[in-house]
């Protein structure tokens, strides 16, 4: 007589978080209709499978505590262990939000105390499905250790840690993310079928989705398989075929190439195309069999790096910060290599970095005696030809995305579990769609309310960072657009955003101080999700008023108070009724900033922070007393150049 077989999600696993003070829900498929057992906390559940297989059971909610375990008895028994309860926080978006700890600003120090059992994050595998599923690619919670810890997401691993130091309860992440992504991969095709940009493909979808089977869960090639596989054969390439990533290779011929540096100064002018580089180094005994992090900051432009023959990692994106993983395995004591292929296809090719100390080797987890590796210095280069150059990157101009790809594999299959609140850090990809955004924000946070069935559910997001090449004077802004919009979800209950704008980097979309980040996403739940309403984050620009040749501004979350950091109130800009911009002198009166210019002697509007970057172009530095930078804003109402753009 064979065994009935159980399967469960694979979130439901050892060391998992469920949350507290909501019912828990638990449900799977069974390989019979014969009824078992669920045992949780000296509380027994039967379970009823249905005719295909399908089965759902509820316990009652708990307090925030553990460890627990699950028992499930059938013809076999087995059980989940070391389950803790505590509030669960689902935390989406695109790169900034996937960005490891791993990738932050004083990451070695970081995680040397990154150990707290009560920490824990599932994070979701990467998939896309052009129709809603119901399980996801195989994963597991892990509990907070350095080496861990490393991989988790870092604005909510700091938001953990901030949260869990205050409210002294157990903290679940769940890290569903994927760089690169507009809104509307994230959004169900149900809610976009009722946008007017997007009705008649989502219409579309949902009509094709009727005539889809149910998806078994069964083994497919990843999409790193299939894009690899596609690039060999699309893209044949020397460098691939010749090993020149392995340290078996004698690199014959190749020439010398200075790091940092690009290459069009350094014999390859006006190159746009495909290059090898590599570099031999020394690891010192102390480091050999250790997790290492291979830093190389922003290349120019895609990469695939190798470290001793193997890959470590590849970045699609233009410019991208390059920080990645070496296992200890790797590592050996004396001579090692690192190879790169990469490829540009416009401007200077090569490490943009100005700073030698940025191309580096490094602990994983400092050590009491940390030790560093250089990479800057003598690499050697050699171009590659490749078929069809126009049609470089593929990993760009191939990945097939459709709308509510990512909802339905990345979020449906979490849709029946219990959450504190959701955390997002999205909208790069969405900038030139500004105006777009204001009404796809709001639409996909009331999509994933209405998906998760538990009222209003907390929904706190990060506004985007400075980001984009410096203004001298006034000017539009599709950054500074994208963060009205996404201002505008406020009106939202149940909803916070951390004001970032200050922790930008202009020649990076990915900023490194995820600390900061995570400590002002805390103070918004802080407030919004565990009832501190005193609390004053980021002051947000409430309404002005005209006072002759000035205009008096005030607002929220300022109640004790405005300064200005580093010197003079800077960063605003007024206009007349000729709705020309010019920077404008201000001064802090208590809670309100009084603005001006000589030469306007009817001003009508101002705008304070508007900008792609707003501190390094024009010094903006207003904060409340708590320190909290206030957010851009314009008290005009005039069309933004994003206003058409679909």
């Amino acid at each position: 007589m064979s065994q009935t077989k159980i399967r469960l999600p694979y979130f439901f696993c050892d060391n998992m978080v469920l949350q507290r003070q909501k019912p828990i829900k638990i449900w799977g498929t069974s390989s019979s209709e014969k009824t078992f057992e669920i045992e949780f906390d000296r509380q027994k559940r039967k379970v009823k499978p249905d005719e295909s297989g399908n089965w759902k059971i509820e316990f009652p909610a708990k307090e925030a505590g553990g460890p627990y375990e699950m028992k499930f008895l059938s013809d076999t028994v087995f059980s989940l262990k070391n389950i803790l309860i505590g509030d669960v926080w689902l935390c989406s978006g695109q790169s900034n939000m996937e960005w490891t700890v791993m990738q932050s600003f004083n990451s070695g120090y970081e995680l040397r105390s990154a150990d707290i059992p009560e920490i824990r994050c599932f994070s979701m595998p990467k998939k896309r499905s052009l129709s809603p599923l119901s399980y996801t690619l195989p994963a597991q919670w892990n509990i907070t250790t350095p080496d861990n810890a490393a991989f988790f997401s870092g604005v909510a691993y700091f938001f953990a840690i901030n949260i869990h130091q205050l409210e002294k309860i157990p903290i679940g992440l769940i890290n569903s993310t994927w760089g690169g992504t507009p809104i509307e991969l994230w959004t169900g095709l149900e809610s976009l079928s009722l946008h007017p940009d997007f009705k008649d493909e989502a219409t579309r979808l949902l009509l094709q989705n009727k005539t889809i089977q149910p998806v078994k869960i069964s083994p497919s090639k990843s999409d790193t398989d299939q894009i690899e596989s596609m690039e060999n054969e699309v893209f044949p390439d020397r460098g691939y075929s010749d090993k020149w990533y392995s340290p078996d290779y004698n690199p014959v011929n190749w020439m010398p190439f200075i790091a940092p540096g690009y290459w069009e100064n350094q014999g390859l002018k006006n190159y746009d195309g495909v290059v090898w580089l590599r570099k031999e180094f020394n690891i010192p005994a102390q480091l050999a069999k250790k997790n290492l992090v291979v830093n190389l900051e922003v290349l120019n432009q895609f990469d695939k790096t190798f470290f001793n023959g193997v890959e470590i990692g590849s970045i699609s994106w233009p410019r991208g910060r390059r920080i990645y993983f070496v296992p200890g395995k790797l590592v050996k004591e004396g001579k090692n290599l690192i190879a790169i292929r990469l490829e540009n296809t416009g401007g200077n090719g090569g490490f943009e970095s100005k700073n030698a100390i940025d191309l580096r080797i490094q602990e994983l987890v400092e050590s009491d005696e940390p030790v560093i590796v250089p990479l800057s210095g003598k690499w050697l280069i050699k171009q590659v030809v490749v078929q069809n150059q126009n049609l470089l990157n593929p990993m760009q101009t191939n990945e097939i995305s459709s709308i509510s790809s990512n909802y339905n594999a990345m979020i449906a299959p979490l849709a029946d579990l219990s959450l504190k609140g959701i955390l997002w850090y999205q909208g790069e990809s969405n900038r030139l769609r500004a105006y777009q955004y204001r009404s796809l924000f709001p639409l996909m946070i009331n999509d994933w309310r209405r998906q998760f069935r538990q009222g209003d559910l907390p929904f706190l997001f990060c506004q985007l960072a400075g980001y984009t090449a410096l203004t001298e004077n006034p000017v539009e802004s599709y950054m500074a657009e994208l963060r009205e919009a996404q201002s505008t979800a406020l009106a939202l209950p149940q909803t916070g955003m951390a004001v970032t704008v200050d922790l930008g980097n202009p020649n990076d979309v990915h900023p490194t101080n995820k600390q900061e980040v995570g400590r002002r996403l805390a103070f918004e739940a802080e407030k919004v999700v565990y009832e501190k309403t005193n609390l004053q984050t980021s002051p947000m620009y409430k309404s002005m008023k005209a006072e002759g040749t000035r205009i008096r501004i005030f607002f929220s979350n300022a109640d004790n108070g405005l300064i200005s950091k580093n010197g003079d109130l800077k960063g605003f800009a007024i206009a007349g009724e000729d709705r020309k911009f010019v920077w404008a002198k201000a001064e802090i009166h208590g809670n309100e900033v009084i603005i001006w210019n000589d030469q306007i002697k009817v001003p009508i509007a101002v705008r304070y922070a508007w900008t792609g970057s707003p501190v390094e172009s024009n010094g903006a530095n207003l904060y409340n007393v708590e320190e909290f930078p206030a957010s851009p804003f314009r008290t005009d109402a005039w069309e933004g150049i994003t206003v058409n753009n679909k």
